[in-house]
């Protein structure tokens, strides 16, 4: 069989990440597009009403956030693993977030305000919170609100992407990553397995004993044990096999948990199972949408405000026409991000890697 396939009933998890062809791709696409449809709602509703595809507490964009940590952090866990080069490893992270979210900043304060401000242009433009708020965005602070009198009769007034907030986990998510392979613990399967263990004890504790902890831990104890399940794929990836029939008892066991905190820990395996699934061993005839461009990170960002420019204007009368309308323009946004910004970004991470160690070790012998 040749090895550009995307199918093979019993293959480890290693031989399929060692294979040149896979879908991890589109399922990145997926897992934004979910996001995407739950906030739709969540835009157009506000605070005031669920997402319509809910169970036990946990909705489709919510479960969706988990399913890219656990995809992040197999790939970043693998990624520092074959090239254990600091300087490589966080000019590459940094090259994949930073260019796209810097123009999603600047837009915010300098097109998005003035066009969707209660303010005046001079009052605006005078008003320090607009670059509070770009450090704010660059810096992965506080993301929660936006430039001054944004989408002031929206139902989340004043606020520009919610989706932001994630980020600064994925960034302190990385920084782990760097620090289980600078002292070697991703060479032992059991040190990974023992660490995520720890993460899960973490997260029932924080959820047992909430008002103990600021409300900061609740997000961090949850996007780091999807993190760390990533990395345990990847450290037991010779153990582990793709076949399809482990997907039932995987969803089975999540749902006879039902609304305990252990439910969303089981629903992570189900994601992770599902991600390896769609991502390894769908049928060969799937293997062309490999080729479809990353949208996902691009998606991502600039689907919230997207969205509350289409309530702003009026132009989203029902859910569902937020839906359509933030699906259309956010892939197009995503499009001209990922071949303007980001896949050239991400051209220049060995260059600028090179660069770098090139320059720090002239400074030395200097």
């Amino acid at each position: 069989m040749s090895t550009n396939t995307t199918h093979l009933h019993t293959q480890s998890l290693a031989a399929a990440l060692d294979r040149p062809v896979n879908l991890l791709t589109p399922v990145r696409l997926l897992m934004a597009l979910g996001v995407l449809l739950g906030h739709s709602f969540v835009v157009f509703l506000g605070n005031t009403a669920p997402e319509p595809l809910i169970l036990f507490d946990i909705t489709l964009s919510y479960a969706a956030v988990n399913g890219f940590f656990i995809l992040s952090g197999l790939l970043i866990t693998r990624s520092f693993d074959r090239r254990p080069d600091i300087v490589r490893f966080v000019v590459a992270r940094a090259l994949r977030l930073m260019p796209a979210m810097t123009v999603l900043a600047l837009a915010a304060v300098l097109l998005f305000g003035p066009a969707f401000s209660a303010i005046n242009p001079k009052t605006y433009f005078l008003d320090h919170n607009i670059w509070r708020y770009l450090c704010d965005v660059l810096t992965f602070g506080d993301t929660s609100g936006g430039p001054p009198g944004i989408f002031p009769n929206n139902p989340w007034a004043g606020e520009f992407s919610a989706s932001l907030w994630t980020l600064r986990y994925e960034v302190i998510a990385y920084g782990g990553s760097l620090m289980l392979g600078l002292f070697g613990l991703c060479a032992s399967r059991t040190r990974v397995l023992a660490i995520f263990m720890l993460s899960v004890l973490g997260f029932m504790v924080v959820r047992i004993f909430p008002d103990l902890w600021p409300p900061q831990f609740m997000d961090l104890t949850r996007l780091s044990m999807a993190y760390l399940l990533g990395a345990v794929l990847y450290a037991w990836r010779d153990s582990i096999h793709i076949r399809g029939r482990y997907m039932l008892p995987l969803v089975a066991l999540a749902l006879f948990f039902g609304p305990t905190a252990s439910y969303e820990i089981m629903l992570n395996f189900a994601l992770a199972g599902g991600i390896l699934l769609v991502g390894f061993a769908l049928p060969v005839s799937f293997a062309p949408l490999a080729r479809i461009p990353d949208l996902s990170y691009g998606i991502y960002i600039w689907q919230w405000p997207i969205m509350q420019s289409l309530y702003h204007l009026g132009l989203a009368t029902t859910p569902m026409v937020m839906l359509l309308y933030a699906l259309i323009l956010s892939t197009g946004m995503a499009a001209l991000s990922w071949f303007i910004i980001e896949k050239p970004a991400l051209a220049l991470k060995t260059p600028l890697a090179d660069w770098i160690k090139t320059r720090a070790k002239a400074r030395k012998t200097a």
